[in-house]
């Protein structure tokens, strides 16, 4: 699937497609030459139950995975939207603090969203985004030099802690969602399963070829849409599917910064 994963969804399932009905239409095929149809159909009994069971168990993997992708795709979107938020409140709360911190927060943190949406995201896509924690580190810094003039300045200085300890925990998270795949045992569950269960509809014959391949083409097709859908959902940062860097787009433009084909709204505060 690495080798389509960038292009259209369309075109990656019209793809798909074609290949896995082509394949196993292909291999129903030379089954039909070298076996009699006779021979198939007295096994239809034992075949049928077989391949329900299979199907079956197969059945209910995939729906557990695709599940399993589709809820670890909703976390990385949800934790985008938050590191987002945690950007937002901080630079709201270092209008409370005084000079030269304040402006030196504000500048860190325009530097933060514009360095995620030019940078980051495309160096995810491209799978070289590094574990680089020092955006935050810069922040850090700031606030450990922050000196309170008053209780008010303290006020805002503590939620401004607990604002970047939220952001460091966030862009961890970020990471560890972009560079994670399903495990290895999962990938070989799903493609040994599906021959196995594309395989056991050889066992059957109808009075046509064409009506069986057709059947076991459409079969197919479905399945491979299935794991398609899985490997893409699989890498929420890679892919023709991918978490949306909308909510860093609306931030940018509240903090008058430039965002990737876009304008900055002027005279944003």
């Amino acid at each position: 699937m690495d080798v389509i994963e960038f292009l259209p969804t369309l075109v990656q399932a019209l793809l798909i497609t074609a290949v896995f009905a082509g394949i196993t239409v292909g291999g129903l095929y030379l089954v039909r030459r070298r076996v009699e149809p006779e021979a198939l159909r007295t096994d239809h009994d034992v075949a049928g139950f077989t391949f329900g069971v299979i199907g079956a168990f197969y059945g209910v993997v995939l729906a557990f995975v695709i599940v399993a992708v589709w809820q670890r795709f909703e976390r990385a979107n949800e934790q985008v939207q938050a590191e987002s938020l945690a950007v937002s409140n901080l630079f709201n709360l270092a209008r409370g603090l005084g000079d030269p911190v304040r402006s030196e927060m504000r500048k860190e943190l325009r530097a933060y969203a514009y360095n995620v949406l030019h940078s980051e995201w495309r160096e995810m896509a491209d799978g070289k985004f590094p574990p680089d924690q020092t955006p935050v580190q810069r922040l850090w810094e700031i606030l450990f030099r922050a000196v309170p003039a008053n209780a008010q300045e303290q006020v805002f200085l503590d939620k401004s802690i607990d604002q970047v300890t939220q952001l460091s925990d966030l862009r961890r998270l970020r990471y560890v969602y972009y560079s994670e795949d399903l495990p290895s045992v999962i990938w070989i569950v799903i493609y040994v399963g599906c021959a196995i269960t594309l395989g056991f509809s050889y066992f059957f014959v109808t009075r046509r070829f064409r009506q069986q391949a057709l059947m076991c083409g459409t079969f197919a097709a479905l399945i491979g849409l299935t794991i398609l859908a899985i490997s893409e959902l699989a890498t929420p940062y890679q892919g023709a599917v991918v978490v949306s860097d909308s909510a860093f787009r609306v931030l940018a433009v509240s903090m008058d910064i430039p965002t990737p084909g876009g304008m900055a709204r002027p005279g944003a505060p």
